[in-house]
């Protein structure tokens, strides 16, 4: 949903599809109670290779008011969605229709309107010195934060990138093992927008990997 973002004190993006309508998250800030439990928990068959998760009794209260999804096209459940698929289809084919029934159900069930996007307030964004910069660019490894870096730039997720760098513009300079880092991959992508935001943040483009390849080379393949 457009400006609609995850909370990032609670939530990691993981893993972003190509057009973005496909986002994994890694929920931060797990009690380890809570994670002792499901391991101690688990429900496996009689051959003991299919072992089901369950929820911890904390989420008791919330998995409480869900609604199990069920597929549109399921007809063992018989004729009582019918009247909902039918207004499904109509919604997603009429984009204002849908738009009109949602303000009539807002009047009608006396809720308030949503509120417009506000720009948001721009925040401070933390700077680094070149000391920094050199000792994060220095650094050749193989991370969880160069793997989200290589899939982030990949998956041409612009804003994500953007709020990350905000909050911590040394992800910039990053370098995974084989010496490439956010530039080598935006190159190879072919992705203006990322090759833009690195630049202004100062990171090269003609240094090499372990192979000598500068992201500039990247384009000839």
């Amino acid at each position: 949903v457009p400006g609609v973002t995850a909370d990032p004190e609670k939530f990691e993006p993981v893993y972003r599809s190509k057009y973005g309508k496909v986002r994994i998250y890694k929920i931060l800030g797990v009690s380890r109670k809570s994670k002792r439990w499901v391991e101690e928990n688990r429900q496996c068959d009689a051959g003991g290779w299919f072992c089901p998760g369950q929820y911890p009794p904390g989420l008791k209260e919330i998995l409480g008011k869900k609604k199990d999804f069920a597929q549109l096209e399921d007809f063992n459940r018989g004729d009582s969605d019918a009247e909902y698929q039918k207004e499904y289809f109509e919604n997603l084919n009429n984009p204002e229709l849908a738009r009109k029934r949602a303000l009539k159900k807002i009047k009608e069930e006396g809720l308030d309107e949503p509120e417009k996007k506000k720009d948001p307030i721009p925040t401070k964004v933390k700077t680094l010195s070149d000391e920094e910069k050199v000792e994060i660019y220095s650094t050749w490894e193989d991370t969880e934060d160069t793997t989200l870096m290589w899939k982030i730039v990949n998956g041409n997720a612009v804003d994500d990138l953007e709020r990350w760098l905000k909050s911590d513009p040394g992800a910039a300079w990053l370098r995974s093992a084989d010496g490439r880092g956010p530039m080598w991959w935006a190159f190879e992508s072919k992705n203006q927008d990322i090759v833009t935001i690195l630049m202004k943040m100062g990171v090269p483009h003609s240094d090499m990997d372990k192979n000598g390849l500068t992201p500039v080379d990247l384009l000839k393949d």
